[in-house]
């Protein structure tokens, strides 16, 4: 996304790539809260999460980036404790103390509390709207598509009906999952290209009449789809 359109105050959809950019993978962190947006990041390689931008750099000498605060959830908490607190657990008065754990509920469970983390440096350009789709790329779509038939090879006309409408059922439990949450978006676009590939081949049985499924005598299926496609890029083929 371009730096001059990224305004102050909304939030974006930011897509992090599998591999960070040097200036974020070796900068050295210079508090608590830095460190922990760092480390953050590096758990959201190869996903995506949501950011209110606080600041944006346009440069150059260096390329424009932004800073912001993401908003999560957590059950840690800290707590202060008073003078008169530290007092009646025999202390020293001397200094400040502070209690840090898990915050749970009367039956033991995890109570999630709303919190920020502030990230500073990230590169404008991976910004986009929120509500941006995202897509398979070409590639992944013919491996899911080539798993698909590798699991209904030799399977009956019944099976393969039996595990379409379970590849149904799981594109619908993922589709609402995916309301709220990106990592499940990114599964739906999966569950998608699988179910419609179990519906395809329960057609062509179907229509040619196939006791059990063979993708060699699928009709619709070229030769060169008969092996592995990422084998085949790794191959250059």
């Amino acid at each position: 996304m371009r730096a001059r359109d990224i305004r102050i105050g909304e939030t974006y959809m930011v897509c992090v790539p599998q591999r960070l950019p040097r200036s974020l993978r070796d900068r050295l962190p210079r508090d608590r809260a830095t460190f922990a947006a760092d480390m953050r990041l590096h758990l959201h390689r190869g996903k995506r999460f949501d950011l209110t931008v606080t600041d944006v750099h346009l440069g150059p000498p260096a390329s424009p980036t932004v800073d912001g605060v993401e908003t999560l959830k957590t059950s840690n908490v800290a707590l202060p404790l008073t003078s008169e607190q530290a007092s009646l657990l025999g202390l020293p008065l001397d200094t400040t103390y502070e209690i840090q754990g898990l915050l749970r509920d009367a039956d033991g469970e995890p109570v999630e509390l709303p919190t920020t983390l502030a990230h500073t440096g990230l590169p404008a350009r991976w910004l986009l709207p929120l509500g941006t789709p995202t897509v398979l790329d070409p590639l992944s779509v013919a491996y899911y598509r080539f798993r698909v038939r590798e699991q209904a090879t030799g399977m009956t006309p019944e099976g393969v009906s039996e595990a379409a409408d379970e590849a149904q059922e799981s594109e619908r439990e993922t589709a609402g999952r995916a309301l709220d949450n990106y990592e499940a978006e990114d599964f739906l676009h999966t569950r998608r290209v699988e179910h419609k590939e179990w519906r395809r081949i329960e057609a062509v049985i179907a229509h040619t009449g196939m006791k059990v499924y063979a993708p060699s005598s699928d009709p619709e299926i070229s030769e060169n789809e008969l092996s592995n496609p990422t084998r085949r890029h790794l191959d250059g083929k």
